[in-house]
């Protein structure tokens, strides 16, 4: 199945390719200069590509069963890329605002990740290898920068930026452990690493250019 509606201005491409049963690709462009590519290969997937402004880019690969990708962009310059390959796996970015840059990757099962940026500049990254692991990542300013890499299965992560270059990485490695990170003011850094099982961590920084670091392991 292939949808693909290409909106008023001129210039902008779409291209979706598509290997096997049952795939679905949506994909609506609003603007100029727009690009998106989607790649499909298996059955039951499904990719959602929405488009609006001017020289936004899109690319989502899919391979296996019953993985679903929602994509949207509002803005400038916005660029994402998801990449799957399993059975079940769900990701959503939304971009709004100029220059954001999101990548998503899913190797194993029923993973899940979202990524919100709103402003300028942000930059977002979530990895996960394994099956059941949670992410979300909430950007809202300039510059501000989130790594997520989780290895394991039933993992929780969720990072939430608001103001200007703050800077946080979340590395979990094994299952159920959580880490929670909240960031608001300018400059902080955090960086959260557990490995093993049933860790829990928050970091919550309010200011300028604060720094913590937490390791947990059992």
């Amino acid at each position: 199945m292939l949808l693909s509606v290409v909106g008023f201005a001129q210039a902008n491409v779409s291209n979706v390719d598509q290997i096997g049963l049952l795939n679905g690709a949506l994909v609506v462009q609003v603007g100029s200069m727009n690009d998106s590519d989607v790649f499909q290969i298996g059955a039951g997937n499904l990719a959602i590509v929405t488009q609006v402004g001017d020289s936004n880019e899109s690319d989502t690969n899919q391979g296996g069963i019953l993985n679903v990708a929602v994509v949207t962009q509002d803005g400038t310059t916005n660029d994402s890329y998801i990449g799957q390959a399993g059975l079940g796996n769900v990701a959503m970015t939304s971009q709004y605002g100029t220059s954001n840059n999101a990548v998503t990757g899913q190797l194993g099962f029923f993973n899940y990740a979202s990524t919100e940026q709103i402003g300028n500049d942000n930059s977002a990254s979530t990895l996960q290898f394994g099956f059941g692991n949670s992410s979300d990542t909430f950007q809202d300013g300039d510059f501000n920068s989130a790594a997520t890499l989780q290895v394991g299965w039933g993992n929780s992560a969720t990072t939430s930026q608001e103001g200007i270059g703050n800077m946080s990485n979340t590395w979990q490695f094994g299952f159920d452990n959580t880490a929670d990170t909240n960031q608001w003011g300018w400059y902080n850094n955090a960086t959260t690493i557990q490995v093993g099982n049933d860790h829990m961590s928050t970091i919550s920084q309010v200011g300028f250019a604060n720094t913590a670091i937490v390791y947990q392991s059992n």
